[in-house]
């Protein structure tokens, strides 16, 4: 790939990895201020942001495959990194598709969604009865029994954003 172009693809990063943080700031202050309704908005938006640089670095298409191997080259990002895995970004992305399979497979159709607290604060729900909750106590997303500790992911981000930076910045040369 040629040095300018993996620049402008290490900027997007960059972008996304900002947007990120800026999600994990306004997690933290709709927890402060009760509001839960920022909570999900910044939860979705930080999902969104990790997902999109998990595409960059993984491709879906595999005509990209290499530009993905040379931006996690570049950036010293290990293919077993906590950004790869999207599902829980498809969860919220396609929770319409998850709404429907959860109409037709629920036992006891009993439902409960955008729960913010330890999943186990409600009693006699079936896990899969859960779709959208946070503990707020742990950084843990669980939808329909599936969990996501975001705390790592939060922690690669957080390393990932000034290496980034520096590297997107540096001059380059073809």
């Amino acid at each position: 790939m040629k040095k300018m172009v993996l620049k402008i693809f290490q900027r997007e990063i960059e972008r996304q990895c900002k947007f990120a943080i800026i999600a994990i700031e306004q997690i933290k202050a709709g927890l402060k201020n009760n509001n839960s309704d920022i909570i999900w908005y910044a939860i979705q938006n930080f999902l969104i942001a990790v997902g999109n640089i998990s595409k960059i670095f993984w491709p879906p298409n595999p005509k990209y495959q290499k530009r993905g191997e040379e931006l996690r080259k570049s950036l010293g990002i290990r293919d077993d990194s906590p950004i790869k895995p999207r599902n829980f970004r498809n969860h919220f992305e396609h929770f319409d598709e998850r709404l429907e399979n959860w109409a037709t497979s629920s036992k006891r159709h009993n439902f409960v969604d955008s729960n913010i607290g330890p999943s186990n604060m409600i009693v006699g729900i079936d896990p899969e009865d859960f779709l959208r909750n946070f503990d707020p106590t742990s950084w843990t997303l669980t939808f329909r029994g599936d969990k996501y500790e975001l705390k790592p992911l939060i922690e690669v981000i957080y390393d990932l954003y000034p290496r980034v930076l520096a590297e997107a910045n540096k001059p380059w040369k073809e």
